[in-house]
């Protein structure tokens, strides 16, 4: 029964606010502003966002309305109306959430200070290739690439980029992939990205050992964070045949989050 309310409790405000913009910037009400917004990255898992916030006490208010924008200067969008200092949002991509209370028709004066699932972006990197096998981690303090030998057992590659010579085609495969050519490389898998979220965890289908080099593809790590990266490279040079990779991307700083930015 109270699901029942709460959607109807949404519908309307999705309607009155449809006239203002349907924007949390538009609405101007008396209520205070609610503040200690923050993703729980505790809770958080997968594309199941739950935001929290600091209770509003000393005030009369009936509930909560939350709302989800992709990125600063888009409008503000009403994902739902709650009656706790928490919610939940099944995400299609990495978004920014804010809340304001209501009572009635009268709302909080302003939005409070944002949270968000934003990615980091990690900075290129460039390496030149041949037919030698070339690894890769991914430095998560520094936000960036790093290359290394994946044979030698010291590096602890988290994927490698090498060229299969009977198939005739070059390959990212996961750290682990082969552990006589690639002794040190740590438990990873590499998907071909689809979108903004990255498979489950247990999708078999999903996760591979290896993919076609070329185009955006997603990593699990080890440990549990993931990441998106595009791969791409210079023109072969003709008389050696060697070329140079370039591949680039982001890191969803949430651990077991697996959604990312909307680029466009």
């Amino acid at each position: 029964m109270k699901i029942w309310v709460a959607s109807i409790i949404l519908l309307v405000f999705i309607t009155l606010y449809s006239a203002c913009g349907d924007s949390a910037t538009e609405i101007s009400g008396t209520l205070p502003i609610v503040t200690g917004i923050t993703i729980d990255s505790v809770s958080s898992r997968g594309d199941t966002i739950v935001v929290t916030w600091a209770a509003l006490t000393g005030t009369q208010i009936e509930g909560y309305l939350l709302w989800s924008r992709i990125k600063p200067g888009n409008p503000w969008v009403l994902l739902d109306v709650v009656y706790q200092n928490t919610a939940t949002h099944i995400a299609d991509r990495s978004a920014f959430y804010t809340v304001m209370a209501f009572n009635g028709d009268d709302t909080s004066s302003d939005t409070g200070i944002s949270a968000n699932t934003r990615t980091d972006k990690l900075s290129e990197i460039r390496k030149y290739f041949s037919t030698i096998s070339v690894g890769f981690r991914i430095d998560l303090e520094g936000d960036s690439l790093i290359a290394g030998d994946p044979a030698s057992p010291d590096f602890q590659q988290q994927f490698i980029v090498a060229f299969d010579t009977l198939g005739g085609s070059r390959y990212v495969y996961s750290g682990n992939a082969n552990r006589l050519l690639w002794p040190g490389g740590a438990e990873t898998s590499v998907s071909l990205s689809g979108g903004f979220v990255a498979p489950a965890p247990n999708d078999s289908t999903q996760w591979r050992d290896s993919i076609f080099y070329g185009g955006n593809f997603f990593l699990e790590l080890d440990n549990r964070y993931y990441c998106k990266l595009n791969a791409s490279n210079t023109e072969p040079d003709t008389l050696t045949m060697t070329d140079t990779l370039i591949i680039d991307g982001e890191l969803q700083p949430i651990r077991n989050v697996r959604v990312f930015d909307q680029s466009w």
